[in-house]
């Protein structure tokens, strides 16, 4: 039977998973609110902390919400009761994030990403952060582009994307921003994966065709991977993966 567990020892799985010393220096991981010595009975993944997210912490009686972005990343002006960092602290909600040492991880966002396209032979780039695959067959650049959509569950109307000059075989996928990566991709990808650019990102003529397919639906399926490897190391917990939306519709 298992001893009780503390928010400490989340976090040591977590590191083991994804070591927090692997994070960008600009970032902000680890344990953002609360305390480490909490116990922890219950548990609510999810890729932000939003009010919705921590209200439906708080129902389920969750005492931590771990989150792929972080709930505090630049400097907090005022704190108004909307906050999702007011609310986690009303509750008395412990928070920690695992961010960009999740995205280069074995197994994280870009590793999940890969495998929700079905892409085969996945190889990982020098930065950590962008992965590469083959298709199982070639697609046309339109046809590419309909194929993320629907594997990404993506709304009609919200994949944004430029036609490259070839078929589709190779694919470089980094989930979130990725517009940093287009100018250093191999010469062999024939299209990059991403969640958003911002405008003069895109290139006049690109010859890798690009996809944008939000930064939401490009992440979101990292909370439930999150669920299952802890409810896998900590079988006497709960662990729930929070419903979440994205921030946007799209027409």
């Amino acid at each position: 039977m298992q001893g009780i567990v503390r928010v400490r020892d989340i976090m040591d799985r977590l590191d083991e998973w994804a070591p927090f010393s692997s994070a960008e220096e600009r970032d902000n991981v680890g344990l953002l609110a609360g305390s480490a010595d909490c116990p922890v009975s219950k548990i609510v993944t999810a890729l932000d902390i939003s009010p919705d997210v921590v209200r439906q912490a708080a129902k389920a009686g969750a005492e931590l919400i771990i989150s792929h972005h972080p709930v505090i990343y630049s400097p907090i002006k005022r704190l108004e009761q909307d906050n999702p960092v007011y609310q986690i602290a009303r509750y008395g909600i412990s928070a920690v994030a695992v961010h960009t040492n999740l995205d280069k991880a074995a197994g994280g966002v870009n590793d999940i990403l890969a495998k929700t396209l079905g892409l085969i032979n996945v190889r990982v780039l020098e930065d950590g952060f962008v992965r590469v695959g083959s298709l199982e067959k070639k697609l046309e650049p339109e046809e590419f582009a309909r194929f993320v959509g629907k594997r990404l569950e993506v709304p009609a109307g919200g994949i944004v994307w430029a036609k490259g000059g070839r078929q589709i075989s190779t694919v470089a996928v980094s989930g979130g921003s990725g517009g940093d990566f287009i100018g250093g991709l191999p010469c062999d990808v024939d299209a990059l994966v991403t969640g958003e650019l911002k405008y003069h990102e895109w290139p006049f003529e690109p010859v890798t065709t690009i996809v944008a397919a939000g930064h939401f639906y490009t992440e979101a399926l990292i909370s439930r991977e999150i669920a299952q490897r802890l409810s896998e190391a900590f079988p006497d917990l709960t662990v729930i993966p929070a419903k979440e939306r994205c921030r946007y519709d799209c027409l």
